[in-house]
């Protein structure tokens, strides 16, 4: 007579292969000492505040409110002076004026170029490194992205750094050439945002 495999004993087989290869990558990254609690991330701000403003998500306004406090309150008092952050109707005002056409020409650049920003996130990473090898007490700020409509280009705080990708999008990007001299435009790559970032931040911390 045939005596079949227990059906219970194969799926509690099959259950311990899964957790194990759910864990296993983890695992792995523990030997390794785990994530690096002061690498840079670039928290993309302007990704929440686009939902708002193209969908007039609840969800994201919330986010905004409750996630980024600092930053709403920068961007809307200090950097767009569209009146103060607890108004009643201030996050109307903000969304009307990034529905502007001129605006969304910017925000559209913005998703364009900055869909990956894995290689600033590197060159930050290393700058950052080497001002903790000059200062053992340096703190490190955290640092998102935003869209400013052409304003400031780096926002700082003590523990903020907003980096305005609108400010960034090339010295050819067509809209520059009607605000921004030649010599202007060169300077707003890229290529410039860690540099711009580090300076600011040292400035500002002085």
């Amino acid at each position: 007579m045939k005596r079949h495999f227990p059906l219970f004993i194969l799926l509690i087989l099959l259950c311990a292969i899964g957790v194990w290869s759910w864990t296993a990558q983890p695992w792995k990254d523990w030997k390794k000492g785990g994530p690096d609690e002061n690498a840079v991330v670039l928290d993309r701000y302007d990704r929440v505040l686009d939902e708002y403003v193209s969908l007039g998500s609840y969800t994201a306004l919330h986010r905004m409110n409750t996630q980024y406090p600092m930053q709403t309150k920068l961007l809307i008092e200090d950097v767009l002076k569209l009146g103060v952050v607890n108004e009643p109707d201030v996050e109307l005002r903000l969304r009307h004026y990034y529905l502007d056409s001129t605006v969304q020409v910017l925000l559209d650049e913005v998703h364009r170029q900055y869909s990956d920003m894995s290689d600033i996130e590197a060159d930050l990473n290393s700058a950052f490194e080497e001002l903790k090898k000059q200062d053992p007490n340096f703190k490190m700020p955290h640092i998102y992205t935003q869209v400013s409509c052409l304003n400031q280009s780096i926002v700082v705080s003590d523990t903020l750094i907003g980096i305005s990708l609108d400010k960034y999008l090339g010295e050819d990007f067509p809209l520059y050439a009607e605000y921004y001299t030649a010599e202007q435009r060169a300077q707003m790559t890229r290529d410039a945002i860690v540099r711009d970032a580090i300076n600011a931040y040292q400035q500002y911390s002085r």
